[in-house]
């Protein structure tokens, strides 16, 4: 049996993933709840927290409190979670980390003029998970960022969707190990779009 670990169940998106798993046969833990002892072979943070506070525009100035407690919940927190279950996932058999993030953070689609908090924070995670990916991917490790597409898409589907992602292995072009998908560092959407960091 396989063990996923979600960083928390408490949305209906993560309580629909965490039924997913379990549908197909997987143990799921949660932080803070039931632990997981000797592996995790997938681990999925849900770390995605944005605040009321977070409505500035740049012309407004930026909020130096603000920025600082959404980084720490979207960056930081993540961070320190991956090196605590690191020994646990070097133990597990798939090896995939997963992260959500929103296309809206992207630097190359986002139209929003506010929350700069918000993308403030993904950004960093952004340079957090390439630099993780750096040094983790040789050792088999592979990733999985996705885009639940809160508000546009019911959140059940997006679980759905997210399983399907986290849990299925992307292509080798025509057999060929050098052109192998997972090499690659994107994040998808709920709907299976591909989109720019």
């Amino acid at each position: 049996m396989k063990n996923v670990l979600i960083t928390r169940n408490k949305t209906t998106f993560e309580k629909s993933l965490c039924k997913a798993f379990e549908r197909e046969g997987y143990k799921v833990y949660v932080t803070g709840s039931n632990e997981p002892k000797k592996k995790i072979d997938i681990y999925i943070d849900v770390s995605n927290e944005k605040s009321p506070s977070d409505g500035f525009s740049i012309r407004d100035g930026l909020d130096e409190r603000v920025i600082k407690k959404i980084y720490k919940a979207n960056v930081q927190n993540p961070m320190g979670l991956l090196e605590k279950y690191l020994p646990l996932l070097d133990n597990g058999e798939s090896k995939r980390l997963c992260f959500l993030t929103t296309a809206e953070a992207s630097i190359n689609e986002t139209r929003d003029t506010t929350g700069y908090a918000f993308k403030l924070s993904k950004s960093a995670l952004y340079n957090f998970i390439q630099m993780a990916s750096n040094k983790l991917s040789p050792s088999g490790y592979t990733w999985r960022v996705f885009d639940p597409m809160h508000g546009e898409v019911d959140a059940k589907a997006s679980a759905e969707a997210a399983f399907n992602y986290f849990t299925r292995r992307r292509g080798t072009e025509n057999n060929d190990p050098l052109r192998d998908d997972e090499n690659r560092l994107v994040f998808r959407d709920a709907l299976g779009r591909e989109h720019t960091w």
